[in-house]
């Protein structure tokens, strides 16, 4: 950009529709939360002018020195850009949990309790867990469990099968939570001693 403030042979006009065209390409490249969507962009311009010096690649370019005009048009602007949503920054919404009758290697009984992907609970990349996966149903964290071990809560769930793939708070060691999308449902499960069956 100081290049192009410092170039006399940039029009202003010009310096302006760079300015704006790199002000959107850094507020659309920004991650967004899955409340929030991206907003719609103001229209730009129908064409933009650029005014080139026609130099043999040299640095300095006489003021008298020929230009070279040359008109680029934009996309059809009376069309605003759609609001698009960050599938990034979103939980995995088509992956179903796995379900499984095969024969438990043991049970233990833990507390349980469930969280959401609110950023009070989690950090500031609520959708991705603490192995890089998109949280989902069927996912837990748990610190005294290594990353992919799975578990029934037959009690509760039948044979769902949870699978380990985020960590909670450091303070908790010998605890289960379970992510849940709604709120609602996290906070009517509360936290419970249960009996878990880990899977082979």
């Amino acid at each position: 950009m100081n290049i192009l403030r410092n170039a006399s042979f940039v029009t202003p006009k010009a310096r302006t529709v760079v300015a704006a065209l790199a002000m959107a390409v850094a507020l659309t490249s920004t991650n967004v939360q899955a409340a929030q969507a991206s907003d719609v962009l103001p229209d730009p311009p129908a064409a933009v002018t650029v005014t080139n010096p026609q130099d043999d690649g040299g640095i300095d370019v006489p003021k008298d020195a020929p230009v070279q005009v040359k008109t680029v048009p934009v996309k059809d602007a009376s069309t605003p850009v759609k609001r698009v949503w960050n599938t990034v920054n979103a939980p995995d919404l088509e992956t179903k949990a796995e379900s499984s009758d095969e024969a438990a290697v043991r049970t233990i009984t833990v507390p349980v309790s469930a969280y959401t992907s609110a950023v009070n609970e989690c950090d500031s990349t609520p959708f991705t867990t603490a192995n890089g996966t998109r949280v989902r149903d069927g996912i837990v964290a748990a610190n005294f469990l290594k990353f992919g071990t799975r578990f029934r809560i037959p009690a509760y769930f039948g044979d769902k099968v949870f699978v380990v793939q985020d960590r909670m708070n450091a303070r908790y060691g010998h605890r289960v939570d379970i992510w849940m999308q709604q709120k609602a449902d996290a906070r009517a499960w509360g936290i419970r001693n249960v009996a878990i069956e880990i899977l082979p």
